[in-house]
């Protein structure tokens, strides 16, 4: 099967965990990272879930999934240990167009979750169409090595200048050229270094010289 890759914003929108083991940790936790609204449902909770709805940060309700827990989803996550329980979770979603995931069952899931790495705005992720999440995540460990935190830095900096350049440089070619030039310049080496100052005045210098030219 092929899926198609998007990427979709979860501010502030329901999202519905089952299950309240480590694996429905981790997903809570990356849902929260993208501002989503969780509500975990499951009978028993880690000690970790449990702080998080202690904190405010998610609504848990400690019971058995129903299937009325699905209504206002916009994406549903099943990581339970129980096959009739995730079959039903799947049913109840995909009968509603609501996307869902069960976790390390690709034939249940309307979408599956991509390897990720994160850097700021910078978003990376792999996917191997739910055949191998250990290829997966061997891949992602090899990016994580060549992208460290300046590609964050770099993606915020040049969402700046982006902004700047649409009213400085009228020209769609012009803006072009001016990010390509952005792009191979020594602005990402000087944001490894931590020379942050530097990098945004070789980038306004850029911006400016092609507004003027």
């Amino acid at each position: 099967m092929a899926y198609y890759p998007i990427a979709i914003d979860l501010t502030g929108r329901k999202v519905l965990v089952v299950g309240g083991g480590t694996v429905a940790l981790r997903k809570v936790e990356t849902l929260l990272e993208f501002g989503a609204e969780v509500t975990v449902v499951a009978p028993q909770i880690v000690p970790e879930i449990e702080r998080l709805a202690e904190s405010g940060s998610i609504t848990v309700e400690r019971r058995e999934y129903r299937s009325e827990d699905a209504a206002g989803a916009v994406v549903i996550i099943t990581s339970t240990d129980d096959e009739a329980v995730n079959r039903r979770v799947s049913e109840d979603a995909l009968a509603r167009n609501i996307l869902v995931n069960v976790v390390d069952v690709p034939e249940l899931c309307g979408f599956i979750v991509p390897a990720t790495v994160k850097r700021g705005d910078l978003t990376i992720s792999i996917s191997t169409a739910g055949k191998s999440p250990a290829l997966a995540r061997r891949v992602r460990e090899k990016i994580e090595e060549i992208f460290g935190p300046e590609y964050g830095e770099f993606a915020d900096l040049l969402g700046e200048m982006r902004e700047m350049a649409k009213s400085r440089i009228k020209s769609q070619p012009e803006r072009e050229r001016a990010f390509k030039q952005m792009l191979n310049s020594q602005i990402l080496e000087l944001l490894r270094a931590g020379r942050d100052q530097e990098a945004r005045s070789l980038a306004l210098s850029i911006v400016n010289e092609s507004s003027n030219g």
